[in-house]
């Protein structure tokens, strides 16, 4: 995409933003992505994780995989978005120590991660919700008490015996609200988001480049233009 691979793309915009470390978790073909990093450069220090059972798990256990770093202050970030570099920005200078990025369309459809909203804060979170008020765009700042009380949610959930593995770590996040901590949603509004699920995601990002860099081109509406459709 634009010269860059998604990851590559990723890791400019962290660095830019003053991100010192990122830690990466990888499964399938996670020597191809080391491989792929080997003679990257910049001040940006990547370490790697490995999930071993990324063949029979969801991200809840790859999220779990590297609990030890959820210790202060970080930024967790779906391998696979695409984003203005705003967006990032905007979760950063959030004045709410735990804040998910979420958009608002018109119609949401079942593979969308679909968020209920109440006074600002995120009340649930999940694909499988009836109604939604947004959308998570899978990048999301935790910071303070929520930190430690994320990596309790994801020992407990995988303790849980039998159903982790089928989890995703919104899972985690879910229980985090439920127990009383507070999760602020972070409208990004028009600024460009796409999740790449598909080559057919894949050519639409490369086709339209243009609209995730920091210049003015990539503020035109969503709706012009299709972002995430």
């Amino acid at each position: 995409m634009g010269g860059r691979s998604i990851l590559e793309r990723q890791l400019v915009i962290l660095e830019a933003a003053g991100i010192r470390e990122v830690v990466l978790v990888c499964g399938f073909g996670g020597g191809q992505v080391r491989e792929a990093l080997r003679a990257r450069k910049g001040a940006l220090r990547v370490k790697f994780s490995h999930n071993p059972f990324y063949g029979h798990a969801d991200n809840l256990v790859s999220l779990w995989m590297v609990r030890g770093e959820l210790e202060e202050e970080f930024l967790l970030l779906n391998g696979d978005n695409v984003f203005h570099p705003q967006i990032l920005l905007r979760l950063l200078a959030a004045p709410e120590p735990c804040c998910l990025g979420v958009r608002r369309k018109q119609v949401y459809d079942q593979d969308d991660m679909k968020i209920q909203l109440e006074g600002g804060r995120v009340r649930a979170i999940g694909k499988h919700l009836p109604c939604a008020q947004a959308e998570s765009l899978g990048i999301m700042r935790f910071a303070g008490p929520g930190c430690q009380r994320l990596g309790e949610a994801l020992d407990e959930l995988v303790g849980t015996e039998g159903t982790a593995s089928l989890l995703r770590y919104v899972a985690a996040v879910q229980r985090l609200i439920d127990g009383g901590h507070p999760v602020a949603a972070c409208e990004v509004g028009d600024l460009p988001w796409a999740d790449v699920d598909t080559p057919e995601d894949l050519h639409w990002v490369r086709r339209h480049c243009y609209l995730f860099q920091g210049g003015a081109p990539a503020q035109r509406r969503l709706q012009d233009v299709g972002v995430g459709a």
